[in-house]
Order: structure tokens, then C-alpha cells, then sequence
């Protein structure tokens, strides 16, 4: 059992310091380990590119009745917004790090199912929710809020939150 032992030891120290030897004849470091992907046949699929939503605080433009969103329950409550729009005029998110100002038009709103699309020449914004709670002027909504840019790219992140006066 020591015999073998040792030789295995000593074989793995040649083989180590015959790499060693040619690195030093070179000057390049020899790996013999060489790993080869072949595209075709991976398993892995390519992610692609995310746009990143952020949260925000507050705009100073908006005031009065407005829906604002966040990701779950927990970040609504601490004020993490992701999504805020003046019910009607200008829609406000936070994408890659900038602060985006969409125009709006009036539309019908079905407070049963909050569906609801904008864009401006970048993005497209598409929230898709149901009526959770229904209190005095103020409606709560969960949902999915989809943002695409004009290169294809598209992120798609749970929403919760309200619209009210």
C-alpha cells in the first residue's frame, strides 16, 4: 500500500514539474487541461439583456390623485416605488439609473382589470393587474409591470400598490 502511495505521489509530482519545465523553456504557463464548448449542443440558454427598474421617491410634480407601484407589499409600505403617474398627464420611473418622464393620454380604466400602455421613443410600459381592495377614493393592485426598450430588450417585475385621490 506505501508502494502505491508513492508512486502515485511521484507521478503526480513529474507530471507537475515537467509542465513546470516547459513553462520555464517558453516563458508561457501550460495548462493541460483545455475545456471546449460547443455552442450547438449547450444546454445554457443566453439571457438576455435587462432593463434595471429602480425605485424612487416621490416626483414634485405629482400631487393629488396618482398611482404608484412597488415590487411586493413590504417595499409599498417603506415608499420604494418603482412606478408613479399623475392619472392621466405624465407616468414616472427610474430605468438603468436615470429618471424617465412619460407623457400620457387619457384612457379608459377599468378599475377590475388595470390594464394600461404607454411609450415615448425608448420604452414601452405595459401594466397588467386586478383589484385587490377597494377603500373610499383609494383602489389597491397587483399585477406585472412589462418595460421594453426599442432594441428588444425587456424586463418584466411584479407590482403592488394603489391609484386614489
Amino acid at each position: 500500500m506505501k508502494k502505491l502511495l508513492f508512486l502515485a505521489a511521484f507521478a503526480f509530482l513529474f507530471s507537475c514539474s515537467k509542465d513546470e519545465k516547459m513553462a520555464e523553456n517558453t516563458g508561457k504557463i501550460s495548462d493541460s487541461t483545455v475545456v471546449i464548448q460547443d455552442s450547438v449542443n449547450s444546454n445554457q440558454a443566453e439571457v438576455p439583456a435587462q432593463i434595471k427598474v429602480e425605485a424612487f421617491g416621490f416626483p414634485a410634480e405629482v400631487s393629488g390623485c396618482s398611482c404608484y407601484f412597488s415590487t411586493n407589499k413590504e417595499d409599498f409600505q417603506d415608499e420604494k416605488f418603482i412606478y408613479i403617474d399623475d392619472y392621466g398627464n405624465n407616468a414616472y420611473l427610474k430605468l438603468d439609473g436615470k429618471t424617465i418622464k412619460i407623457p400620457m393620454k387619457e384612457g379608459d380604466f377599468d378599475p377590475e382589470n388595470f390594464n394600461k400602455s404607454i411609450k415615448n421613443d425608448e420604452f414601452t410600459i405595459t401594466i397588467k393587474g386586478k383589484k385587490i381592495k377597494e377603500f373610499d377614493e383609494v383602489m389597491m393592485f397587483e399585477g406585472t409591470m412589462t418595460v421594453e426598450n426599442k432594441k428588444g430588450e425587456k424586463t418584466v417585475t411584479p407590482i403592488y400598490g394603489e391609484c386614489g385621490c
